[in-house]
C-alpha cells in the first residue's frame, strides 16, 4: 500500500535515518523492480498486438457488414422480383393454357360447324336449282296455250288473244270456285318468279360460308397450342426457375453472411475487452513499477512502528467502502409507512 502525500522520513528513533540501501527491503524492491520492468515490456508488446487485433477486426467487421447489406439487398431484389412477376407469371401461363385449350375447342367446334354449314348450303344450292328449272317449266306450262283451259279452271282467269275479255271468267260458275284457289294466280307467280332470287341468295350464301371457313382456316387457332403456348410455358418456367435459383442461392448467402457477421461482432466484442485488459495490465504493471521506483511509503524503512501509518491508512479505507454500502444499502430500504 502507497499514499499520495509527500515521502515522509520522520524516525521512529531519533539519529536513524532511512537511508539503508543493502537492507532486504531495498534489495527485494529492486529485485521486484527490474522484474516488472521486464514484464512491462511484454505488457507494452500484448498492447500494442490488441490494438492492432482490434484494428482488423473493426476492418473485418466493416467489410462484412458491407458485404451483408449487399447480399440482403440483392436477396430482397430476387425476392420482390419472384413475389411481383414470377409466381403471377407462372399462374397466368396456366390461365393462358385454360384459356387457350378452351379456344381450340371452340375453333374445332366452329370449323366442324362451318363444314356441315357449307355443305348444306351445297345441298340447298342443287335444290334450288332444280327449284328454279322447275319454275321455268312452270312458267313455259302456263303460258303454252295447250293449257288455257287448266289454267282458266285453276285460277279462274281465261287468256284472249285481244280485247276485254282476258280477265273474265270462264263460265259463270267462277263464283262458286273452292277456296284454296282464290289465290292461285299469287301462288303460281311465286313459284315462277321466287326460285330465281333463291338461287342467287343461296350464292351469296354459300361464297360467304366459303369466305368465313377460309378466314377461320386462316386465323389457325390450334397453333396456339402447339406453338404459341408451349413458348409461354417453357420461357415462363426458365425465368422463375432463373429467380428462385437465385433467391434461394441468395437466402443461403445471406444466412451465411450474417453468421459471418455475428461472429465478427463477438470477434470485434472479445478484441475490444482484450485491449481494454492489456491496457488495464499495463496500466498496473507500469503503476507498480512506478511506486516501486518512486516509493512514497515510509514502509520500507526499517525500524518499529513502521507499519503503523499503512494500517490506519487500510483501517480509512476498510471505513470509507463499509460507508458506502451502508448508504447504498439504506437507500434500497423502503420506507417504514407511518403509524395510523
Amino acid at each position: 500500500m502507497y499514499s499520495t502525500s509527500p515521502p515522509q522520513q520522520q524516525e521512529k528513533n531519533p539519529g536513524k535515518k532511512c537511508n539503508d540501501a543493502d537492507c532486504m527491503t531495498k534489495k527485494t524492491i529492486k529485485t521486484s523492480k527490474n522484474d516488472y520492468c521486464a514484464k512491462l515490456k511484454i505488457k507494452l508488446g500484448a498492447l500494442q498486438q490488441c490494438e492492432e487485433t482490434y484494428k482488423g477486426k473493426k476492418t473485418e467487421y466493416e467489410h462484412k457488414k458491407c458485404r451483408f447489406v449487399s447480399t440482403e439487398k440483392n436477396y430482397r431484389i430476387f425476392r420482390n422480383v419472384e413475389l411481383s412477376v414470377g409466381i403471377q407469371l407462372k399462374q397466368a401461363s396456366g390461365n393462358i393454357e385454360k384459356n387457350i385449350t378452351s379456344y381450340v375447342t371452340f375453333d374445332t367446334n366452329l370449323s366442324a360447324a362451318l363444314t356441315d354449314l357449307l355443305a348444306t348450303v351445297k345441298t340447298t344450292k342443287t335444290k334450288f336449282s332444280d327449284l328454279r328449272d322447275a319454275g321455268c317449266k312452270l312458267d313455259a306450262c302456263c303460258k303454252d296455250s295447250c293449257n288455257r283451259t287448266q289454267w282458266a279452271i285453276i285460277t279462274g282467269e281465261k287468256f284472249e288473244d285481244c280485247g276485254d275479255d282476258k280477265h273474265k271468267p270462264e263460265h259463270p260458275n267462277h263464283e262458286k270456285r273452292p277456296a284454296d284457289c282464290e289465290n292461285a294466280v299469287s301462288i303460281f307467280h311465286q313459284l315462277i318468279h321466287e326460285p330465281a332470287s333463291l338461287s342467287k341468295e343461296i350464292d351469296i350464301i354459300l361464297n360467304s360460308a366459303a369466305d368465313v371457313i377460309g378466314i377461320q382456316t386462316f386465323s389457325n387457332i390450334t397453333s396456339l397450342s402447339q406453338q404459341f403456348l408451349p413458348a409461354v410455358k417453357g420461357n415462363a418456367k426458365i425465368f422463375d426457375d432463373f429467380i428462385v435459383d437465385r433467391m434461394t442461392k441468395g437466402s443461403t448467402d445471406l444466412a451465411t453472411a450474417q453468421a459471418n457477421l455475428s461472429q465478427t461482432i463477438k470477434d470485434l466484442n472479445d478484441a475490444e475487452f482484450a485491449e481494454f485488459n492489456a491496457r488495464i495490465d499495463l496500466d498496473a504493471y507500469n503503476g507498480v513499477k512506478e511506486f516501486l521506483c518512486h516509493h512514497k511509503c515510509e514502509c520500507v524503512c526499517e525500524g518499529e512502528g513502521r507499519l503503523d501509518k499503512c494500517k490506519c491508512e487500510i483501517c480509512e479505507i476498510c471505513h470509507e467502502v463499509t460507508k458506502i454500502y451502508s448508504i447504498e444499502t439504506e437507500d434500497k430500504i423502503p420506507a417504514t409507512p407511518p403509524a395510523q
